[in-house]
C-alpha cells in the first residue's frame, strides 16, 4: 500500500481544521477537491478514514494513517530543508505539532519558544491541553511529542523524565483565612477556582487536609486569567511555584499553608523516528526542564 503526499497532507488539514471547508481554506483547494482526495484515499484503503461529523474525527484506521502522515510530513520537510541549504535557495517551512499543558507554557517551557523564535527554523502547532491528557493526543496522531504525566510511553514512542513542576496552595489577602481557622474549615466553605471541570490540582490539595466534599468553583480556562482572578480574591487555587514567585513577594498573593505543596512529574514523549527537528525540540525541553523543574 502507498499513499501518496498530497493525500496524507488532506487527512492532516482534515483532521486539523475539523471539517472539509477549514482543510480548504488552509489547502488553497475547493471542498470538492479536499472530499474527492479523502475518498480516493478511502478507496484505496477500503475503509473510511474519517468520520463526516461535525467536527471530523478519525476512525481507527485513519488515526494510523495520520500518525504516518505527521511523521512522513516532518521528514520530507526536514529533506526540503537541507536540499534548500545545498542548493542556496530559500528556506522551506518545517511544521512541528506539540502537545504541552497551559502551566508549563507559561513557565518553565518559555525558554523553548523563545528559542524557536531567534532561531527562526520552525513553526509551532502546539496544542493546549491538560498535562493528564497530553498523551492522548499522542495516540491519536495529532501531534509528534507532548509534555505529559503519563511514564509509559505511548506505542511507537519514547518517554522520558524531565522533574517535577511545583504548585503552591494561593489567594489574595484579602480573602485569607484568620489566623486561628482551621484550614480544612477554610477550604471546604471559600471559593475555588479551576481551569475547567476536570482540573484535579485543587482537589488533590482538599482530598490532603481531608476535605472530601469541594467547595464551590470558578471555572476560568485561560492561564493568565485564571491568575489574575487568584490575585483580585475570586477564590483559592493551586498555581505554578514559577508563577506566583513575584506576587508573593511582592504580597498580592499569600500562601495558605507554609510547607504544603504539590509536586507533578512531567515526562517528554516523542515519536520513535530519525528526525533532527524532534531531537532538537527534544533537547530544548529538556535544557529549560533542568533550569526549572524540580529533581
Amino acid at each position: 500500500m502507498r499513499v501518496g503526499i498530497e493525500q496524507l497532507e488532506t487527512l492532516i488539514a482534515v483532521c486539523d481544521a475539523g471539517s472539509f471547508v477549514g482543510a480548504a481554506v488552509q489547502l488553497h483547494i475547493t471542498t470538492g477537491a479536499v472530499s474527492q482526495r479523502i475518498s480516493a484515499l478511502e478507496k484505496q484503503i477500503g475503509h473510511p478514514v474519517v468520520a463526516r461529523n461535525q467536527p471530523v474525527t478519525t476512525t481507527e484506521i485513519g488515526r494510523e494513517l495520520l500518525q504516518m502522515a505527521r511523521q512522513s510530513l516532518l521528514l520530507q520537510q526536514e529533506t526540503e530543508a537541507r536540499l534548500a541549504d545545498v542548493l542556496h535557495a530559500a528556506d522551506p517551512t518545517v511544521r512541528i505539532s506539540l502537545a504541552v499543558n497551559a502551566d508549563s507554557l507559561s513557565t518553565w517551557f518559555r525558554p523553548v519558544v523563545q528559542t524557536v523564535a531567534a532561531e527562526q527554523r520552525v513553526l509551532l502547532d502546539l496544542r493546549i491541553d491538560d498535562q493528564d491528557r497530553t498523551a492522548d493526543l499522542l495516540r491519536s496522531g495529532s501531534v509528534l511529542a507532548a509534555v505529559t504525566t503519563h511514564a509509559d510511553p505511548v506505542p511507537g514512542c519514547s518517554a522520558e523524565a524531565l522533574g517535577s513542576m511545583r504548585y503552591l496552595p494561593v489567594c489574595s489577602p484579602a480573602i485569607a483565612p484568620p489566623p486561628r481557622q482551621r484550614l480544612a474549615g477554610y477550604l471546604s466553605t471559600t471559593p475555588m477556582l479551576q481551569y475547567e471541570s476536570r482540573d484535579a490540582l485543587p482537589l488533590d490539595f482538599l482530598a490532603r487536609f481531608g476535605v472530601t466534599v469541594p467547595p464551590p468553583a470558578h471555572f476560568i480556562p485561560s492561564n493568565r486569567e485564571y491568575f489574575d482572578a487568584v490575585c483580585l480574591g475570586l477564590g483559592w487555587s493551586v498555581l505554578p511555584e514559577g508563577q506566583v514567585r513575584s506576587a508573593l513577594d511582592d504580597g498580592d498573593l499569600v500562601l495558605l499553608h507554609r510547607t504544603a505543596r504539590l509536586d507533578v512529574t512531567l515526562y517528554w514523549q516523542r515519536w520513535r523516528i530519525a528526525s533532527t527537528t524532534l531531537d532538537d525540540m527534544s533537547e530544548m525541553v529538556h535544557r529549560a526542564a533542568a533550569g526549572s523543574l524540580h529533581r
